[in-house]
């Protein structure tokens, strides 16, 4: 390993006590020596074991004398934790999967607080979704605490969870991508303004969000910083916790059916359609053994699951779907499966994920986290192409820079669905053929397979991205 091939992560910037770096498919964290005695209390105190047996946070192997010219100074450490497959950002995340996380935060500050410890950070972009649990993936938040104090990271904790868990249960699910916006999390005085009185009412909400929001409007770091320097009693360290796991455990989505979550019962395919469609997946997976699989506009992600069935261990499955309602169905449906657990995220595919944070590259576009080794594009083309006038070629060009294999449908013109589509706009869409269709993937994409699945006239492809 040389410097030249070691690369920063460009998210690790803020914490100044460690820095977390990739090489060759290898993820490696530089703790810093004035962080060298809080990562050993961490190790020594038992909190490290407590947590990974809980699996709350990503297991590590100490690499220091393996890799000593990692380290900056005499005493630093190098750990080199698991790497999470995909990185995902809350704001794409289901209500089920940011209350998950939610409650993986306070278990482990409960955790530390057993063990002498406080997490400095309760940023929801430090949990990730690995090997089926939400978990802590940054070994560099945890500081030693001699006296029991008010929790330095309450604040961040209600504006990146609990302030966007209330807004979606109590307001609107759609609120979920205003997260976006705020990457330092919803502030508070506007998850006051935006929740309805029936819930500002509630006195454990009044508290943390209401009164909260106004105490932050009113010189809050000063009056904070002085309030976490003055010791508490044990019983209000663990009380904190205990009413903020309260409320995220009893916050509720209210199930709302749209025209997407029962797309299940409502599509065009027979029984034996069906049945052909499944039977080409499975032999895609077979023919190909991807490590990781995309799946677009998953729905309730019946093929996600398909896939996780068919799928060697350990690989990682991420269902991308539009509608919130559906995405949150797909999440709940998916929790049964007993391995390759798909992750179920919102992505608007006509406006994807973009690089975001400083300078505009601390967090990844959906793009730059691929290439995928498999991307599925089911019943998806007609929706870019006569819904958002997507062309051909635009969408062979984006699919090739996110997939090295694709299976990809194509949906006629005169199928049922399109012809939904094209009820409410004129059609202008002339070049809307397969003849184009072919052509245009073509460009990108060498076609190994295909085969007709429907009386409409529906068409699976199997393609390998073109070296």
């Amino acid at each position: 390993m040389t410097a030249s091939t070691l690369q920063k992560i460009k998210s690790s910037f803020r914490d100044p006590g460690s820095q977390v770096f990739s090489e060759g498919g290898r993820i490696f964290r530089l703790i810093r020596r004035e962080s060298v005695a809080d990562y050993r209390h961490l190790m020594d105190s038992g909190l490290y074991r407590a947590l990974t047996e809980k699996g709350l946070l990503i297991p590590h192997e100490d690499v220091s004398d393996a890799f000593p010219h990692l380290r900056e100074n005499e005493g630093d450490v190098v750990i080199s934790p698991q790497r999470v497959a995909f990185i995902s950002y809350p704001f794409e995340w289901s209500f089920s999967a940011l209350k998950a996380a939610a409650l993986a935060t306070l278990d482990i500050q409960k955790l530390c607080l057993d063990h002498g410890m406080t997490l400095q950070d309760a940023t929801a972009f430090n949990i990730q979704f690995h090997q089926g649990r939400w978990l802590l993936i940054d070994t560099g938040s945890f500081r030693v605490q001699k006296e029991f104090h008010a929790w330095g990271a309450y604040r961040q904790f209600c504006q990146h969870f609990l302030a966007p868990l209330l807004l979606m249960a109590r307001t609107d699910a759609r609120l979920l991508p205003l997260f976006a916006h705020y990457l330092d999390g919803v502030p508070l005085d506007l998850a006051s303004r935006l929740l309805p009185l029936s819930a500002k009412v509630n006195p454990a909400v009044f508290m943390h969000i209401v009164m909260h929001g106004k105490y932050t409007l009113k010189d809050f770091d000063v009056s904070a910083v002085k309030a976490q320097q003055r010791p508490i009693s044990k019983a209000a360290a663990y009380g904190l916790i205990d009413q903020l796991r309260g409320m995220a455990a009893g916050l509720e989505l209210v199930r709302k059916e749209t025209v997407w979550t029962a797309y299940e019962n409502t599509h065009t395919y027979n029984q034996s359609e069906f049945k052909d469609k499944e039977e080409f997946i499975r032999e895609a997976m077979m023919r190909i053994s991807p490590d990781n699989v995309w799946d677009l506009g998953a729905n309730t992600g019946h093929f996600s699951r398909l896939v996780a069935a068919q799928a060697k261990p350990d690989t990682s499955i991420v269902a991308f779907e539009y509608d919130v309602m559906t995405v949150e169905a797909g999440e709940r449906q998916s929790r049964a499966c007993n391995r390759n657990k798909p992750l179920h995220l919102w992505m608007d595919l006509l406006n994807p994920t973009t690089s975001h944070g400083w300078a505009g590259q601390e967090w990844d576009s959906l793009s730059a986290r691929g290439p995928a080794d498999l991307v599925l594009a089911l019943a998806l083309v007609h929706h870019l192409c006569l819904s958002g006038n997507i062309r051909f070629a635009q969408l062979a060009e984006y699919l090739a820079t996110i997939s090295r294999h694709l299976v990809v449908e194509f949906v006629p013109k005169d199928d049922p669905q399109s012809q939904r589509l094209l009820k409410s706009r004129k059609d202008i869409y002339d070049e809307y053929t397969q003849e184009n269709f072919e052509s245009a993937l073509k460009a990108h994409f060498a076609i190994l397979q295909s085969r007709k699945v429907s009386s409409t006239g529906r068409t699976l492809y199997l393609m390998k991205r073109h070296a």
